[in-house]
C-alpha cells in the first residue's frame, strides 16, 4: 500500500513538471520583431514639423509583465523653418536702439534638418499576455542621428557696409550630430492570433537637456510576430 501511494505521488510531480514546462518556455525570453508606419513630428528651436515614418524592432519577454525592445525609425522628411530679422549690426558699442536698427543687416534664414535615423532602447511593462487587449507602459532612451544646415541670405544691408564682409555675405553652415533623451509613452496590443499583434502607440522622446529644445512626439501602429 506504501509503495502504490509513492508511486501515485510521484506519478502527479511528473505530470505537474511535464504541465509546466511549455508554459515556462512560452514566457521565458520569448522574442519578437515588427514593423511600424506612423507620424514623426517634432519640436525643436531649430525646426519643427510632420513627417510620415516607417520602423523596424525586435525584442524578447524577460518576464510575463516585461519586454526589452531596440527599435530604428526613419522618417521621411526633411523639418524645416525660415524667417527673417537683423543678423549683425554695425553700431559702435553702446549705441540707441534706433542707430542699431538703421546699421543692422537684415537676413534671411533657412533652416533644415534631416533625420538619418531615430533609435531606441525602452522596456514595455504590461499584464500578461493572453487576453484581446493589453495595455502596455513605455521607458526607456532614445538618439537622433541629424544633419541640420542653415542658409544665410541677406535681404538688407545698410549704406557703407561691405556686401562682401564675412557676417554679411549669404552662406550655407550645416553639422552632424546625435541629438539623445529619455522616452516614455504607452501602446495597446490588440491579439489578431496568439501570435500576431496590431498595436497602437504613441512615444514622447525629451531632446531638451541643457537649453537647447529638441523634443519628439511618435506615433505608429505596429505590427508584432511573437515566437
Amino acid at each position: 500500500m506504501r509503495a502504490l501511494t509513492s508511486w501515485a505521488s510521484a506519478s502527479i510531480l511528473a505530470a505537474h513538471l511535464a504541465g509546466a514546462a511549455p508554459a515556462s518556455a512560452q514566457t521565458g525570453f520569448r522574442p519578437y520583431v515588427g514593423g511600424s508606419l506612423g507620424s514623426f513630428s517634432v519640436s525643436a528651436d531649430e525646426v519643427s514639423g510632420n513627417s510620415i515614418a516607417g520602423g523596424f524592432f525586435g525584442g524578447v519577454a524577460l518576464s510575463r509583465y516585461v519586454d526589452v525592445e531596440f527599435e530604428v525609425v526613419l522618417p521621411a522628411d526633411t523639418f524645416t523653418r525660415s524667417y527673417t530679422g537683423l543678423s549683425v549690426s554695425f553700431a559702435p558699442p553702446g549705441a540707441p536702439g534706433a542707430e542699431i536698427e538703421r546699421l543692422g543687416v537684415i537676413t534671411r534664414f533657412d533652416k533644415a534638418r534631416d533625420v538619418s535615423a531615430s533609435l531606441s532602447g525602452v522596456l514595455v511593462i504590461h499584464p500578461p499576455l493572453g487576453q484581446r487587449l493589453t495595455p502596455g507602459f513605455i521607458v526607456g532612451v532614445s538618439n537622433q542621428r541629424v544633419r541640420d544646415q542653415t542658409v544665410y541670405t541677406p535681404v538688407s544691408i545698410p549704406d557703407g557696409v561691405d556686401p562682401q564682409h564675412p557676417a554679411v555675405v549669404g552662406r550655407t553652415e550645416s553639422s552632424t550630430r546625435n541629438i539623445g533623451g529619455p522616452t516614455i509613452g504607452a501602446n495597446l496590443a490588440i491579439a489578431v492570433t496568439p501570435q500576431f499583434f496590431i498595436v497602437p502607440d504613441v512615444r514622447y522622446d525629451y531632446g531638451s537637456i541643457g537649453d537647447e529644445i529638441n523634443n519628439a512626439l511618435r506615433t505608429s501602429v505596429r505590427m508584432v510576430w511573437r515566437f
